[in-house]
């Protein structure tokens, strides 16, 4: 858990996300190879059978994903969510002492996910400033503030899960408090309500269940509260201080937020997406290829800004496009279960145990709630927290002579043969591993040379990150069109056409890249099969104004002279080039008649 949070690798466009995805698979390994055939006995239970379910799920979903670089990858990480999370638990039941060594690495990598948040948006306070989308530029180390706050949400509330602790180490209390200043100013909206329903959820039982702290909140905490709530809303409205922070805080003002709008578009179009293929989906990790088809009408940075989604911001809504019902039902399944443990364990557990209890209940909450606005699943960090959480719950539930579960202890025959299929599957993230490296390596060289004339650095590198493991960037770009376009500007249109028609069948609703394909066709004066191929472009993008002034010029080339002039007159971002067009149109008209 801690080495893994500290790996980065600059050389990539995403420097977390694979280079974590390796070390994580490193550790399952030797999880698999050291750990598992040491232990005594493998013990199966119900949430291992959800876990791997929907491991297998996604894996088989693979054959009718369009992209399997982007299937087995999404597919692998699930394995690692099951195999961590059978190797805590685990571990855990085999010798109970393992349970302490938790809290001095939940210390240690707390500490490093505040340090690196906190040196950033000390940087950005004293340069742009953190108000409006200056808090943007802090990534934390996850890459996205977004992601770096709910990392910090599950490190707070799993280290209170040692609440015994608290009075011992006084100095707790300050990474604690740090961790929450941290949250407030990274301002995600999700983690705010994440924080909120654990806070209030776990003071209601304190309060209900301890007479004395009932009295001490009523006479002193509430009055306390009450006035520092008159004093700050004082403050805000006399200075004007903080209103962005009591903006963000007020969840009123967030159905008129541009981030809002666009996640309701996201998730409206995902839901015409799952009409489509409501059973089986359109394959693990292949969400993010087929999100265009439905058109990006009314998503104004999509159309405007060409702004690629990559996620839903809503696992739920990703899993089901993705790998159909039965992966919604199994993926739920998983929390369900986790939070009918919770209950079970709460009610039959003595008073003094029910705290642990509702603080692992309303962690559970906490990321559920993430999920459901944010993207936690992707990431590799993220499911390794999860996989902590789910094995603390099981690990809770075996403590308890009553419990419940029905368990199969398999016998070492059987034990090998697991050892063996984990080792197995564990093997696929090898090359997945290493060519999606290669892959984000090459696509960073293409990146920084883009916009230069080193069209053979450009041509190289596309070549040598394109697998059938790794074939689109993190953008869904294709390499194959970062390729297509080095040819195309130096004049070999033929070899352009080439790689545009791979770019294409890699992902055929990218406008851009259709738009390229068409041209080339353009270019070899071939405009009946580029008509066609820009009217599916505006199809995808009904202002993409390039296909616009495009289609015009290849209807005119055909003679079509009032298709031409009505595709230009729907122009209205380059009035200086919408006036060649009319008067060459109409210069055309005019010879004519």
């Amino acid at each position: 858990m801690l080495i893994t949070f500290l790996i980065k690798a600059p050389a990539l466009i995403d420097e977390f996300h694979v280079s974590r995805f390796i070390v994580a698979t490193i550790f399952c390994l030797g999880a698999v190879l050291m750990i598992f055939p040491k232990l005594k006995q493998i013990k199966l239970k119900p949430m291992d059978g959800l876990l791997f379910g929907f491991y297998f799920l996604n894996l088989v979903s693979v054959s009718w994903a369009d992209n399997f670089g982007e299937a087995i990858f999404t597919t692998q990480k699930c394995l690692l969510l099951a195999i961590a999370y059978l190797a805590f638990r685990l571990i855990l039941e085999e010798d109970k002492k393992y349970a302490s060594y938790l809290f001095p690495v939940l210390i240690g990598t707390a500490i490093i996910a505040c340090i690196v948040p906190t040196v950033q948006l000390v940087e950005v306070a004293t340069t742009t400033g953190l108000d409006g989308k200056g808090v943007y530029n802090v990534p934390g180390y996850s890459g996205h503030k977004n992601l770096a706050s709910s990392y910090l949400f599950l490190l707070f509330s799993l280290l209170l899960f040692w609440f015994k602790d608290l009075n011992k180490k006084p100095w707790l209390y300050l990474l604690l408090g740090w961790m929450l200043v941290l949250i407030l100013l990274l301002r995600a909206r999700a983690v705010y309500l994440a924080i909120g329903a654990f806070a209030v959820i776990n003071m209601a039982y304190f309060l209900l269940s301890n007479s004395k702290l009932r009295q001490l909140a009523l006479r002193r905490i509430l009055p306390a509260v009450v006035v520092l709530v008159i004093a700050g809303g004082a403050i805000i409205s006399l200075t004007g201080a903080g209103q962005q922070y009591l903006k963000y805080l007020n969840p009123t003002t967030y159905s008129q937020s541009a981030s809002a709008v666009e996640r309701t578009f996201v998730w409206y179009k995902t839901r015409e997406l799952i009409k489509d293929r409501p059973v089986l989906g359109f394959g693990s990790g292949n969400w993010k290829l087929f999100f265009p088809s439905k058109n990006i009408e009314g998503g104004f940075r999509m159309q405007e800004k060409d702004l690629i989604f990559t996620r839903v911001h809503n696992d739920y809504l990703e899993v089901w496009a993705e790998v159909g019902t039965v992966g919604l039902l199994l993926f739920g399944g998983v929390f369900l279960l986790a939070f009918w443990q919770v209950w079970k364990g709460f009610r039959r557990s003595k008073p003094s145990f029910k705290v642990r209890w509702v603080l692992l209940g309303t962690t559970l909450l906490g990321f559920c709630i993430i999920s459901f606005f944010d993207f936690p699943k992707e990431r590799i960090e993220h499911l390794i927290a999860l996989a902590l959480l789910l094995a603390l719950i099981g690990y809770e539930r075996s403590k308890e002579p009553s419990s419940s579960f029905a368990a199969l202890t398999s016998k070492k025959q059987k034990m090998f043969f697991s050892v063996g299929l984990l080792l197995l599957l564990l093997l696929i993230n090898l090359p997945v591993g290493y060519y999606r490296y290669i892959g984000d390596a090459a696509s960073k060289q293409i990146i920084t040379f883009r916009n230069s004339d080193q069209f053979k650095v450009i041509k190289d590198n596309a070549t040598q990150g394109n697998s059938i493991w790794y074939n689109v960037d993190p953008m869904v770009i294709p390499l194959d069109w970062y390729a297509g376009v080095a040819e195309y500007s130096m004049g070999d249109y033929e070899k352009a056409k080439g790689l545009f028609l791979k770019a294409y069948e890699v992902n055929p609703y990218n406008f851009n890249v259709i738009n390229n394909l068409a041209s080339t066709h353009v270019q070899l004066k071939e405009y009946e099969s580029a008509i066609p191929l820009y009217l599916k472009a505006l199809e995808i993008n009904s202002k993409f104004e390039e296909g616009m002034f495009n289609l015009s010029y290849s209807y005119y080339q055909i003679g079509a002279l009032e298709e031409a002039l009505s595709w230009v007159n729907k122009t209205e971002g380059n009035p200086e080039k919408k006036s060649v067009f009319l008067q060459q149109i109409q210069d055309a008209v005019n010879a004519k008649e």
